[in-house]
C-alpha cells in the first residue's frame, strides 16, 4: 500500500468514514499488523487533542451562559369547603392517573426496546461474512462459525473459555445479544472498553448502549450515547439522533 493511500485509509477510519466492508477490512489490517496499528494509534491521538481542544472552546462558551428558574408556590387552605368539595374526585382521578401512569412507563419500556431493535445491526454477521476475517485463534474462529449458524448458546462457551482475546469478547458480547442477555453484554464491552488499546472499542461502545436501551437502563444510554455523538466516528449520527429522541421522552 503506498503512503498516500494508507494515510487517507487511516484518517477516513478515524473520521468514521469507512463503509461497512472497508471498515471491517481495515480492522482485520490492524490486527494483524502492529506496525500499522501502532500508526493508527498515534494519528488517533492526534486527532483526540484536536477534537479535546474543541470541546474546551465550547465549555468556555457554555460558562457564560447563564440560566435562570422561576418557581410559583401556592398555598392551599385543607380545611376550605371548596378544597373538601373536590376532594372525593380529585383522588379517583389519582388512582386513575397512577394506572396511565403505569402504561405509561411499560410503553417507554417498549419504546426503548423497539428503538434497540431498529439501530441494531448484526455487526458479528458483517465481520465473518463480508470481510473473511482470520484469526491466529482457532478456538475464537470456530466461535465465530458457531455465531454465523446461530448456535449463541456454543459459541458463548468458547468465547468465555479465551478471557483475554478481544475479538472473543466482542463476538461473546453479540452473541449474548442475540439471546437479549443484555446484562452478560454489557460485560463483555465493558472490558473492550477498558482494555483501552484496541480496535474495538467503538464498536464496544455503541452495542454497550444498545445493551443500556434494551435493557431500559435510559439514563446510562443517554451517557454514553451522548460521548459517541461527539466523538465523530462511525456511530456519532446514529448515537445523536438516539440521544434526542431518550432526552424528549
Amino acid at each position: 500500500m503506498k503512503q498516500n493511500d494508507k494515510t487517507l485509509l487511516i484518517d477516513r477510519y478515524i473520521t468514521g468514514k469507512l463503509e461497512d466492508t472497508e471498515l471491517w477490512e481495515f480492522k482485520t489490517k490492524i490486527e494483524k499488523d502492529a506496525s500499522l496499528a501502532r500508526e493508527v494509534k498515534l494519528r488517533k491521538e492526534i486527532y483526540d487533542t484536536i477534537s479535546n481542544g474543541k470541546k474546551m472552546e465550547l465549555l468556555k462558551t457554555l460558562s457564560t451562559i447563564s440560566t435562570k428558574k422561576q418557581t410559583r408556590l401556592f398555598r392551599i387552605n385543607m380545611h376550605s369547603r371548596q378544597v373538601q368539595a373536590f376532594a372525593a374526585p380529585v383522588i379517583v382521578l389519582i388512582i386513575i392517573g397512577a394506572g396511565l401512569l403505569s402504561n405509561s412507563i411499560q410503553n417507554s419500556n417498549n419504546s426503548n426496546f423497539d428503538m434497540y431493535t431498529e439501530y441494531f445491526i448484526d455487526e458479528g454477521s458483517i465481520l465473518s461474512t463480508r470481510s473473511n476475517v482470520e484469526t491466529s485463534n482457532s478456538i475464537v474462529e470456530s466461535g465465530v462459525i458457531l455465531y454465523s449458524n446461530e448456535n449463541y448458546e456454543e459459541a458463548i462457551s468458547l468465547f468465555n473459555s479465551n478471557p483475554e482475546n478481544v475479538t472473543a469478547r466482542l463476538y461473546c458480547g453479540f452473541s449474548y445479544m442475540k439471546i437479549e442477555n443484555f446484562d452478560e453484554a454489557e460485560k463483555q464491552f465493558k472490558y473492550i472498553i477498558n482494555h483501552n488499546d484496541n480496535i474495538f472499542i467503538d464498536q464496544a461502545e455503541w452495542n454497550l448502549g444498545l445493551s443500556y436501551l434494551a435493557s431500559n437502563k435510559t439514563k446510562q444510554a443517554v451517557e454514553i450515547f451522548t460521548k459517541i455523538s461527539t466523538e465523530d466516528g462511525a456511530y456519532s449520527k446514529q448515537a445523536a439522533n438516539i440521544s434526542k429522541e431518550l432526552e424528549n421522552k
